[in-house]
């Protein structure tokens, strides 16, 4: 290669190591528009090979490469013996003295930093191959070795230019380091700036009032670096006021607003005030040094509000110098924000003003739409209740239905808080509650309703619309006019109501009554709505009477309102039907009106019609409730009763009927009739076992009966026997009533401890003058069911006590007498004070009493019945269950009963000596008692054997033929006198267990 030292070398061929494309190619065309022929590969590894084969002039390469960087490549060219003199230079982004000294490392003869100018880089080549002319030329090099990192460079002329690059990044990094620090200061000084700029922000968006964004805007300025005190001048009418000072001269604190103006304000009115000033000599800033004035300053912001100055915010700063622009710039952002914040505080203001204005309009317009909607709501409701009370009126086919719908409706459909319908009789002027829906909580009961007009109180309302025929309406309970009257109405959320009164035929036959749990809630076109219901309700009433008359004369007579023969076959079928889950024995009694016609002729049907309207009434009196009345035909009645079987009760029936038709004439046209009937009767279910055969049995009965002559027959001809001896029997024990022919015999109770007499109990007994002593089962029945056991058991207790005084008066020492009680006694109310009054006319002796009641008695009406025996209790009177065992009796209750004694019935010691059960019953009985601390009596005792077994058992007393069986009161006093015992036979050896 032939050179010229001042022009480049012939031929030069460079070889270019670049693995960017388009730098490879932007490179090419730079070198090959020099004049240098270039090679140019992708990596270090390719570039070696292509030196290894052309021995190129000069090596360009890339640092970074893939393959093989730059750095080896330098070190392999160097290294190879034939490659070494080649030139190396490395281009590369990195300015890093590592990476210089690495490129020193590997034998780099020039290191050039990217990008670079293209005009350095074609110098650089020309001056490294003319240097490279040179050298062998001269066959000579010349440089200096270094010291770098710890090893030992040799820079020659070619490789100057990276020292002077190792210089260049020293001093960089000493200049940058130096800048780095100040930027360093600046940065902390900015943070620091900027926080204190974002606590302004954040506080004055917190801010909501003028006096907060005050507060707040000084509160974090004083945070701000370098800045000592500030305060804030609002401005209005040329006049000024401090709205806010933190850490403020003392002279401004003592300065009033009157005073002379300071120089903020002046420039300020002036219009001088456009952007932030240093305010100098401020006289708020004077500070006394000795006997000199130095003058202060400050810095004062415009605070703007649109276009036009609304204050100052003047600050004071730690420097002995105003404040640069750069600081009057912060500061003017200050006044921007804090401008900003005095805006938003006053249209917040006057927004919450406006809004206020708005809001009352709002409430006034929003509390007439909701008082529109509510009544429409209202109004929708009433529609509601009106629709769904016509389609009622349609569907219903009775007065109950169709109140009881009207109250639901009223409640579900109207959102009423309680409805409720009564009827109005008019002859009495009580209104009776029929119908009720919704929250009652017991007010209804609590109404006046009885002569509702005449009273006042809590039912004027209900008095006003029968009155006055229209509704009366309070649309505010809580009005003291109507207080206290209706302070239970109010306690239970009633605030208004209306009674409406339902008509019929232009008369108050009931009212509707609504409550509302709003005030003012019956307005005039709800009114006109409910209206028009109470309308309805009042046709629905006349048609659904109509169809009632038109059924009722089916099934009733329309003379006398009596069943007809239909009805009354229909409701002696239910009875039957009924009748076998009870003891009584069910009649049909057929009367027939004695010359009924002849009245009819003589006086006309309208007399006849008039007859038999009171005769239906006189029945209707004479008869029980329970019985069954009809009109079967122009003449004939019937009747339906139950009673006892083969009593004498029917007969008393009959008798009382026919008796009260017969001795009370009737006054027909201004004249008295005197009628009679005859009847005849037929029994279910001897005479028959349906209506239709009992009524045709009662009629052929009836037939007889005229016949004969007689008041009165029943079917069955062995029967009309029966009730003759029985009604005799009855007759005689009337008079054995009137003639003192009962007589009380005594029967022995026996301690089984002792053997001795405990207790007697009083039988009575019947001695006929004609046929003798009859006993009880005989005529005890009859004294019940014709109820002179009332008569005869108050007779049997004053004997008792007689004869208990005269055994006392004897000095005989009589032990307590036990007096039966009849259930019929018992279940009478002044029982009690029966049993008072005779003892009050025994001028309250000294004695031992005791009651014996069944178990069957007590338990029939168990709570009544504890309430009389405590009351016995309370006069020392003991109290004895009979026969008991053969009942129902509760346990529960047994333990209530205030009782002192259980008779074990005899029908349990006759066996038990022989029968298990019998034996575990009455074992069981006298554990019982015991464990409820009641002494036990077993009655009927007629052998040693049940003796001493109950006395194994641990029975406290026993009667029966054992000892005596009933004797006179004569015979009873011979006993007392022989202090007679009974003799106690051993125990048996086992009574663990029952006899088997």
């Amino acid at each position: 290669m032939a050179c010229d030292i001042q022009s480049k070398p012939i031929n030069a061929e460079i070889l270019i190591a670049e693995d960017s494309p388009t730098q490879a190619e932007k490179l090419r065309y730079l070198l090959e528009e020099d004049g240098y022929s270039v090679i140019a590969v992708a990596n270090g590894k390719e570039a070696l090979a292509a030196a290894r084969r052309h021995k190129p002039t000069l090596i360009v390469s890339d640092v970074m490469m893939p393959e093989m960087d730059g750095y080896t490549l330098c070190r392999e060219i160097k290294r190879a013996e034939e490659l070494k003199d080649i030139p190396v230079i490395l281009l590369t982004s990195l300015s890093d003295i590592r990476d210089i000294m690495k490129g020193l490392e590997c034998g780099a003869d020039n290191f050039i930093r990217k990008p670079y100018e293209n005009e350095y880089l074609l110098s650089r080549i020309s001056y490294l191959l003319m240097n490279l002319a040179l050298r062998k030329n001269q066959k000579m090099q010349m440089g200096m070795e270094i010291y770098l990192g710890g090893q030992k460079h040799f820079i020659n002329a070619e490789r100057q230019q990276i020292l002077d690059l190792l210089i260049s990044i020293y001093e960089d990094a000493i200049r940058l380091n130096n800048e780095l620090h100040a930027r360093q200061l600046e940065l902390a000084h900015s943070n620091h700036l900027l926080s204190g700029l974002y606590r302004i922000a954040e506080g004055l968006n917190q801010a909501v009032t003028e006096r907060e964004v005050c507060e707040k805007a000084l509160e974090h300025a004083m945070g701000l670096p370098g800045l000592l005190s500030g305060w804030i001048y609002l401005e209005n009418d040329n006049t000024f006021r401090l709205a806010a000072a933190r850490n403020a001269p003392a002279t401004l604190a003592a300065a009033s607003m009157t005073d002379a103006r300071c120089e903020c304000q002046r420039l300020f009115l002036a219009g001088d005030l456009g952007q932030v000033t240093n305010i100098v000599s401020c006289r708020h800033r004077v500070k006394p040094e000795g006997d000199a004035e130095t003058p202060g300053w400050h810095a004062s912001v415009p605070l703007r509000s649109g276009n036009q100055n609304r204050g100052i915010l003047n600050v004071v700063g730690n420097g002995q110098e105003p404040f640069n622009d750069n600081e009057l710039e912060m500061l003017y952002g200050i006044g921007q924000q804090v401008s900003i914040a005095l805006e938003r505080a006053w249209l917040h203001e006057n927004m919450e003003q406006l809004v206020a204005q708005r809001t009352e309009a709002l409430t006034t317009e929003i509390s007439l739409r909701k008082e529109y909607e509510a009544r429409i709501v209202r109004l929708n409701r009433i529609y509601s209740v009106l629709s769904g009370i016509n389609t009622t009126i349609v569907r219903v086919r009775g007065r109950q239905e169709l109140f009881d719908d009207a109250c639901r409706i009223a409640v579900d459909h109207g959102r009423f808080v309680f409805s409720w319908i009564g009827t109005f009789d008019g002859e009495a002027r009580n209104v009776t509650p029929i119908a009720k829906a919704g929250r009652d909580d017991g007010y209804l009961s609590q109404l006046s309703l009885d002569n509702v007009l005449e009273s006042s109180g809590n039912s004027f309302l209900i008095a006003q619309a029968i009155k006055q025929v229209k509704p009366a309406i309070c649309n505010d309970l809580t009005d003291s006019r109507m207080q206290p009257d209706y302070s239970t109405a109010l306690e239970r959320g009633y605030h208004s109501m209306v009674v409406l009164p339902l008509t019929l035929e232009a008369e108050v036959v009931g009212v509707f009554a609504l409550y509302a749990p709003e005030t003012a809630f019956f307005d005039e076109e709800e009114m006109a709505l409910l209206n028009e219901m109470a309308g309805d309700i009042s046709f629905a009433l006349d048609h659904l009477k109509k169809v009632e008359r038109i059924n009722y004369l089916a099934f009733f007579d329309a003379v006398t309102n009596l069943p007809n023969r239909a009805l009354f076959l229909d409701r002696v079928s239910q009875r039957i039907a009924t009748s076998d889950h009870s003891r009584k024995v069910l009649s049909v009694i057929i009367l027939d009106l004695e010359r009924f016609s002849s009245i009819n002729q003589s006086l006309g049907h309208q007399a006849g019609d008039s007859l038999l309207r009171q005769l239906a009434q006189r029945l209707k009196q004479l008869l029980p409730e329970t019985d069954i009345l009809a009109h079967l035909s122009a003449d004939h009645f019937a009747i339906a009763t139950m009673h006892q079987g083969e009593s004498t009760s029917i007969t008393h029936i009959l008798d009382k009927v026919l008796l009260g038709i017969q001795n009370q004439p009737f006054p027909i046209s201004e004249q008295e009739l005197h009628v009679s009937a005859r009847a005849g009767t037929s029994f279910y279910p001897g005479d028959g076992l349906d209506a239709d055969t009992l009524l045709r049995h009662a009629e052929t009965a009836l037939k007889r009966a005229k016949l004969s002559c007689d008041r009165h027959r029943f079917y069955a001809p062995e029967f009309n026997a029966r009730i003759t001896e029985k009604l005799k029997l009855e007759t005689k024990l009337r008079q054995a009533l009137e003639q003192e022919q009962l007589v009380l015999h005594y029967q022995p109770k026996i301690n089984l401890r002792t053997g001795k007499i405990s207790g007697l109990e009083a039988l009575m007994r019947w001695r006929d003058p004609e046929i003798g002593l009859i006993p009880p089962l005989s005529f005890i029945p009859l004294l019940e069911e014709t109820r002179m056991i009332l008569e005869a058991g108050r007779w049997a207790l004053s004997k008792a006590i007689s004869d208990y005084r005269k055994w006392q008066d004897m000095g005989l020492n009589p032990p307590k007498i036990a007096v039966n009680v009849s259930p019929i006694q018992l279940q009478q109310s002044d029982f009690v004070d029966m049993v008072a009054s005779v003892l009050d006319a025994a001028q309250n002796i000294e004695i031992g009493l005791e009651f014996e009641i069944t178990e069957s008695v007590i338990m029939q009406d168990i709570e009544a019945n504890i309430d009389k025996l405590r009351r016995i209790r309370a006069m020392n009177i003991e109290v004895a269950i009979d026969d008991f065992g053969t009942g129902y009796s509760s346990l529960n209750y047994i333990a209530k009963l205030p009782v002192n004694v259980l008779k074990i019935d005899r029908a349990f010691i006759i066996n038990m000596t022989t029968n298990p059960d019998d034996f575990t019953i009455v074992s069981a009985i006298i554990s019982l008692a015991h464990s409820l601390h009641l002494q036990v009596i077993a009655e009927g005792v007629e052998t040693h054997e049940q003796a001493a077994l109950l006395r194994a058992l641990e029975c406290d007393e026993m009667q029966g033929y054992l000892f005596s069986p009933g004797v006179t009161a004569d015979k009873i006093e011979e006993i007392l006198r022989q202090n007679k015992t009974l003799s106690m036979q051993p125990l048996p050896e086992k009574v663990a267990q029952p006899p088997q």
